[in-house]
């Protein structure tokens, strides 16, 4: 069977090859780049996190602990080849159910060898702002023990991101208000500002903080950070080791995300993407290979800061979903495939073709040179990649064979 798949999918892989080169694309630079594919998963897609309707359901054989997150994480980087580093949350990932107000950074030494164990490693890290006693604030909060409590806990999390993770910290503040009148605005982000001038200023210098903005939640009314010019202006006020991660969930309907992308390349500030899909008006569901990410991937592509061989110069990209009905396993190997196969589209587009439609004005023309990338069959590329590495090309079959989800459903009750 095995024999046969190879056969199909290097007659499909040549047929596609030979098109593209017509276009001077080069198959074998596409499949390397497609190979070399890395992206973070997030602890907390494979635990309880993410219920909260339907009597908090959670499905069957979710992780109970940070090991069992990092167990799943590692069967799903077998299956993918792609997914080396596993981003935490430090509120809900420190090992042995410490307080809060007691997590210092080595209780994560465990977890990191743990980790190197199963081939994986620790990536970006979050410090969790949003637990009992932020409700009216956290970095933002009027209350100075809120912040005081926070700025030290962000700084733990540093210290976990420079001596056991990837060197990434990710900051998502939940502060906001409900109704007018109910906060003060400028004190608001001048108690932010305040706050992240300590952060940065006592964060390791080997620490890159990129600060997440959102539209809304909790907040109904206004959020402290919730659009990328926010969070673009409190990073370049910080100096260069900050910058902003874009969450493709995080906008008003209608907000082009990849020229929010193309902007901060043009920039040149530290950056990163939190993907995921959206439906109505938040953002944990898993990724489809749509028009949307395939755009996004062409501008990553294009400022090259994805597959970019001076790794210093490509951004941070994680997974970041956790809905709340769907296998969560499933979801995740669901996601890293689009991806895949959404960057194998951006990186066929007939690039020379395109610029000359666009300095010729030809409006149509261009828009159809991205779609014929977009409507191309890339999977034969996808399968190869993996077929030479020795992966499964269908990772969701593979882990429907693997009996892992019977397993862990036995021993997780």
């Amino acid at each position: 069977m095995l024999n046969y798949l190879r056969d199909e999918v290097a007659e499909r892989y040549d047929i596609l090859g030979r098109d593209l080169a017509r276009k001077g694309i080069d198959i074998e630079e596409v499949k390397k780049k497609i190979s070399n594919f890395m992206v973070e998963v997030p602890s907390w897609v494979f635990g309880p996190f993410g219920g909260g309707r339907f009597s908090s359901y959670i499905p069957p054989g979710a992780a109970r602990n940070v090991f069992e997150k990092f167990d799943d994480a590692a069967l799903v980087h077998r299956l993918t080849g792609a997914t080396p580093k596993v981003s935490i949350h430090v509120g809900w990932d420190c090992p042995g159910n410490i307080p809060f107000e007691k997590i210092e950074a080595d209780h994560f030494r465990g977890l990191k060898d743990y980790a190197e164990n199963l081939g994986l490693g620790i990536g970006s890290v979050n410090p969790t702002y949003f637990l009992e006693g932020t409700h009216f604030g956290s970095l933002s909060a009027d209350d100075i023990n809120v912040r005081r409590k926070l700025i030290e806990h962000t700084l733990v999390a540093a210290e976990i991101a420079s001596k056991y993770g990837s060197g990434i910290l990710v900051l998502w503040l939940p502060d906001g208000s409900l109704y007018p009148g109910q906060v003060n605005f400028r004190l608001k982000e001048s108690n932010l500002r305040e706050s992240l001038r300590e952060i940065y200023d006592r964060t390791p210098s080997s620490v890159k903080i990129l600060i997440e903005y959102k539209l809304f939640e909790p907040g109904t009314y206004h959020t402290v950070i919730p659009d990328s010019f926010t969070a673009y202006d409190l990073a370049r006020n910080l100096g260069d080791r900050a910058g902003v991660i874009i969450d493709l969930g995080h906008h008003a309907f209608g907000v082009n995300v990849e020229h929010i992308a193309a902007r901060f390349i043009e920039s040149g500030i530290p950056a990163g993407i939190h993907f995921n899909s959206r439906y109505v008006a938040d953002d944990d569901q898993a990724v489809e290979p749509n028009m949307q990410i395939f755009l996004l991937f062409h501008e990553l592509a294009m400022g090259s800061v994805i597959g970019n061989q001076d790794s210093r110069k490509n951004w941070i990209y994680i997974i970041d979903q956790c809905s709340k009905l769907e296998n969560r396993i499933h979801a995740i190997l669901h996601t890293i495939d689009s991806l895949m196969i959404s960057y194998a589209k951006a990186l066929i587009v007939d690039e020379e073709k395109l610029r000359g439609y666009q300095i010729r004005n030809e409006i149509i023309l261009a828009n159809r040179t991205l779609l014929d990338a977009f409507l191309t069959d890339v999977r034969p590329i996808i399968c190869a990649a993996k077929l030479e590495k020795g992966l499964p090309p269908d990772p969701v079959s593979a882990y429907l064979e693997s009996g892992y989800q019977e397993k862990i459903e036995m021993e997780r009750l």
